[in-house]
Order: structure tokens, then C-alpha cells, then sequence
């Protein structure tokens, strides 16, 4: 089976190539010169060949910085909403089983963690679009009659060792410096290679609907980071908790529940939510 990646050089796509074997996989750039990787620009989806031996598809690509799609709100729109869609459509018509991931800020509930057949109620441009392209798409493949070719995932805050500010923060660590952490930015953490495994789980099983990957719960970044300096056996003094305003940070998206309901993903997949200790675990292994 050969799958396609498509947005093969976001973080995402990097990692899910590195960490699946036994799969052939192409990836998409927008680059022109990139020897392990075709040319794909999601403004220009008509031009675009998809190539004959490929099964399966994850698309990832598209306009995902929160500023760009207020800054740049028609190029991002063309690309999220319009051409992503219609990439969609022409993955389908081909018999090819395509998951798109999508984000959990398409919910902001406030009062509890939204499931899987809850309606989503984005609050900014971003969460706007794609939201809008869940729909483009599950009435694609409606019209289509191949819903059961299409997955729809999402999921919450993916974390590494080098993405921000836990890059900073391991450092700081190390060097048992100040970390300075927002009180009221939310999050419910999973890891990269968490998010890997379900999209694995999905394109190998062929499952269709739609589908979470969550951390166990919402942790504020203070509190998060108060928690793994005593994990890591390191007093709370190292930690700053400060408000976003008190540095002059506008937080497009700081609502307090981020988290996303697995009930019906965990009775499809056997996956769960994950867990803080192993987000805690996975940050102690850097230091």
C-alpha cells in the first residue's frame, strides 16, 4: 500500500513519515526542488496529478497560522476552503480512503468536553475554516456516495521537544532557569507520535467517520509546568505564572476547555485519551 501525505513538510507529516515502516509513502511540497517529495501547490489542485499506485491519503497540508488567516484571509480561504475540498473530491473519485485532520478548535463549548457527533462552533478564522472544510467534505462524499472512503480527525495540542515553548522550557530546565508560563492559556497535550498512531490505526483500518485524539484533561501552561518541574524533582519556584495581558500577549484562542471527547473513537480504534504522566515522561526523556 502506498500512501500519499499531503503537506508533507509540516511537523505532523514529518514525523508520521519517519515512524511508519512498511508503508510506501509520497509526500507533497510546495517546494520545487525536494528529492523525496512531489510538487504540490494547494492554490493550483486542477494541475495537480495524483500518482496511480496510492491507496490511502492524509492531508495535513494548508493555511494553519492563526494570523495568516485573518492577515492573508483570501489566499488562506481559497486554499483551506475551496481547494483542500475539492483535493478531497479527486482523492474520493479515484477509490482512494482519505483522512483529514482537522483541529479542535472548531468547538468552544462551555460547560463540558465535546464528542465526536457534537456540532462543532468555531470562534475564529482558522477554527472557521476548517470547520467549513469538514463540511465541504462529508457533503462531498456524501454526494459521492464514498462516505465511507472519508475520515475526518481531530485532535488537540500536539508537543515535542522542539516546538514552542517546551523547547525553551527543557532548556531552562537544564540550566534551572525562570520559566515564565501563561495562567490562562489551556491546553490538553498529546505527543506527536500519539497522533501517528491514530492516523495509523485509521488509514490500516479504513475507518470512516469522525474521530478525536485528546489528552486526558485541560491543564493550564502554569499549572502544567508547576506539575513536571515536581515531576522532575525540581521546586515550583523555578516556574512564573503570569497572565497573558501582563506581557503583552493576545491569545487568539485561550479557552478553557480544549479537550476533546473520545467516546466513540475509543469503541472504533481501542485508543484512549493520553495520558499527562506519559506527556510528563516524554519531556523528562529530553533532559
Amino acid at each position: 500500500m502506498t500512501i500519499l501525505v499531503v503537506g508533507g513538510d509540516s511537523r505532523l507529516a514529518r514525523e508520521f513519515v519517519a515512524s511508519v515502516v512498511d508503508v510506501d509513502i509520497i509526500s507533497t511540497t510546495r517546494r520545487h526542488v525536494v528529492y523525496d517529495k512531489i510538487f504540490l501547490d494547494l492554490s493550483d489542485i486542477e494541475s495537480f496529478i495524483i500518482p496511480n499506485e496510492i491507496k490511502s491519503a492524509v492531508v495535513v497540508g494548508g493555511v494553519t497560522s492563526y494570523n495568516e488567516c485573518v492577515d492573508n484571509y483570501s489566499y488562506a480561504y481559497h486554499v483551506n476552503c475551496v481547494s483542500i475540498p475539492n483535493l478531497i473530491k479527486k482523492l474520493l473519485l479515484k477509490g482512494i480512503h482519505t483522512c483529514f485532520v482537522s483541529t479542535n478548535t472548531v468547538f468552544k463549548y462551555r460547560s463540558r468536553v465535546p464528542t465526536e457527533r457534537d456540532t462543532p462552533n468555531p470562534s475564529f478564522a482558522y477554527a472557521e475554516m476548517k470547520y467549513e472544510t469538514e463540511l465541504k467534505s462529508r457533503q462531498i462524499a456524501k454526494n459521492l456516495n464514498m462516505e465511507s472512503l472519508l475520515s475526518i480527525l481531530r485532535m488537540t495540542k500536539n508537543i515535542s521537544n522542539d516546538t514552542k515553548p517546551f523547547d525553551m522550557w527543557i532548556n531552562n530546565f537544564k540550566e534551572m532557569k525562570e520559566i515564565t508560563a501563561f495562567t490562562d492559556l489551556y491546553f490538553s497535550p498529546i505527543r506527536f507520535l500519539d497522533a501517528v498512531n491514530m492516523i495509523q490505526v485509521i488509514i490500516k483500518n479504513r475507518l470512516h467517520g469522525i474521530f478525536h485524539l485528546s489528552g486526558e484533561r485541560d491543564i493550564s501552561y502554569s499549572d502544567f509546568a508547576i506539575n513536571l518541574a515536581e515531576y522532575l524533582g525540581i521546586g515550583e519556584e523555578i516556574i512564573r505564572p503570569v497572565k497573558s495581558s501582563d506581557v503583552g500577549v493576545n491569545l487568539v484562542y485561550n479557552h478553557n476547555i480544549t479537550a476533546l471527547s473520545m467516546r466513540y473513537t475509543t469503541i472504533d480504534t481501542g485508543l484512549k485519551e493520553i495520558q499527562l504522566i506519559d506527556v510528563y515522561k516524554y519531556i523528562k526523556s529530553f533532559l
